[in-house]
């Protein structure tokens, strides 16, 4: 069973964990939780504005997604990472997530939500589009890493609340 909650009582070690479990080999050896605090900080990752599933029988988070009112766009909010370990895919938990996160920004006056994914993953971008987001923009943003940085192709996403 899958319990749903916002994220104000979850550590970032436990957000990080999360996270690590649903990337790719080389990513992983490209992060670590110093990198995952300081871009939750430089993004304004906003806890009561996020959610996360969480396995009831192991504790385990399993989904999240955080998010953040961005400071420079008048009633729009981020979605900074959404993660679901893979196990847990296709079971529907992250679409639970999005509602969740909806009504929570609806109540906070957000009228635009965002975010960017890599323009060679389809799954993802069906999954947000399936959740009324839209395709707006290519973009190509910087991923900082252990060694440095490396330029990523994206396409941002949009959704009106």
């Amino acid at each position: 069973m899958i319990k749903y909650s916002t994220l104000e009582n979850v550590s970032n070690e436990v957000l990080f964990e999360t996270n690590l479990k649903t990337m790719s080999e080389r990513l992983k050896r490209e992060v670590n939780l110093d990198m995952f605090c300081k871009m939750l900080r430089e993004q304004d990752y906003d806890p009561t504005i996020s959610v996360g599933a969480f396995d009831t029988d192991t504790g385990e988070c399993v989904s999240l997604v955080l998010n953040s009112i961005l400071k420079d766009k008048e009633k729009t909010a981020y979605d900074i990472v959404t993660c679901t370990i893979p196990e847990y895919r296709r079971r529907g938990i992250a679409r639970t997530i999005f509602e969740k996160v909806k009504v929570l920004l609806r109540e906070r006056g957000i009228e635009i939500y965002t975010t960017e994914t890599k323009r060679d993953n389809v799954i993802a971008q069906s999954m947000y589009q399936s959740l009324g987001f839209e395709i707006t923009n290519e973009v190509v943003t910087t991923l900082k890493t252990l060694t440095g940085s490396r330029k990523v192709e994206q396409v941002e996403v949009v959704m009106k609340l």
